[in-house]
């Protein structure tokens, strides 16, 4: 699958580097989970075929993406997606995001709604009760504490990759941990509390949905993936073998999964 780098102003002037797979009519913006870029895309746009091109950009402070100086917000995130939509001069996509990127993608459908032609949200939630936003606060401070990365960075792989975090060859954990620590405590904990924001970009009018978990998920338990398909008018729910890195584990049969909801989408040209 051919792939090419390239690099956009983002909202406020900071460097946003994206990659491009494909190039097929039917356009999808891939967006990534926490401290691993847009790169990991490249199986399941491989695994969709010749038919979708996928935008895939690398968050602030991610990839080739710098960490500016603006707060990490998911609205400012939402706004780099759309510079780079405003750089290659499309009018509307289909936003897809696993986890953290699934966040990102409610704020950018939330922020754009008429630029947003449908959604994927994978292994994702939707809002934080008191409960989980203490938690996931309590993960920020323990993260940007010195020597907190490295102390969180087993359980976030055990989290991701499940009784797999423990092989040592296998190439995608290697790769996830490797960024993960080189994201730096205090951009991980940044994004942790962004990531608190999402339940603010609630629409009432949602564009076409689908809803996908994985049966293995350590991160994302099956009920909060239910409870955002409940959450949501009209959302399709399927559950995928794999993990909560699914799409990135499981490119293939990730991409079953998505091809019936795709093909059924009346944004294609045709």
């Amino acid at each position: 699958m051919a792939e090419t780098l390239q690099k956009v102003a983002g909202a406020d002037g900071a460097t946003v580097a994206y990659r491009q797979y494909g190039k097929g009519p039917r356009l999808i913006t891939c967006l990534h989970s926490l401290a691993l870029d847009g790169s990991w895309y490249a199986p399941l746009a491989e695994a969709l075929g010749e038919d979708y091109r996928l935008l895939a950009p690398d968050f602030r402070g991610h990839g080739q993406s710098p960490r500016g100086v603006s707060d990490l917000t998911l609205g400012l995130i939402a706004q780099d997606v759309a510079a780079m939509w405003d750089a290659e001069n499309i009018e509307s996509s289909v936003v897809l995001g696993i986890s953290l990127g699934g966040m990102v993608a409610q704020a950018v459908t939330g922020s754009f709604p008429d630029r947003v032609d449908a959604q994927i949200l994978m292994a994702t939630r939707g809002g934080f009760d008191e409960a989980a936003t203490r938690g996931t606060l309590a993960r920020a401070a323990e993260v940007r504490a010195p020597g907190g990365l490295e102390a969180a960075v087993d359980m976030t792989m055990r989290r991701w990759f499940g009784d797999g975090s423990q092989d040592a060859a296998n190439p995608l954990v290697q790769q996830a941990r490797a960024q993960f620590l080189g994201a730096g405590g205090n951009t991980v904990a940044e994004y942790f509390e962004a990531m608190t924001q999402v339940g603010d970009f609630h629409t009432d009018s949602p564009p076409p949905t689908l809803v996908i978990g994985g049966d293995d998920d350590q991160s994302t338990p099956r009920a909060v993936i239910e409870q955002l398909a409940a959450s949501i008018r009209d959302a399709e729910l399927r559950i995928a073998p794999g993990g909560h890195l699914l799409a990135f584990e499981n490119p293939h049969q990730v991409a079953a999964a998505l091809l019936p909801f795709l093909e059924n989408l009346a944004c294609w040209p045709r």
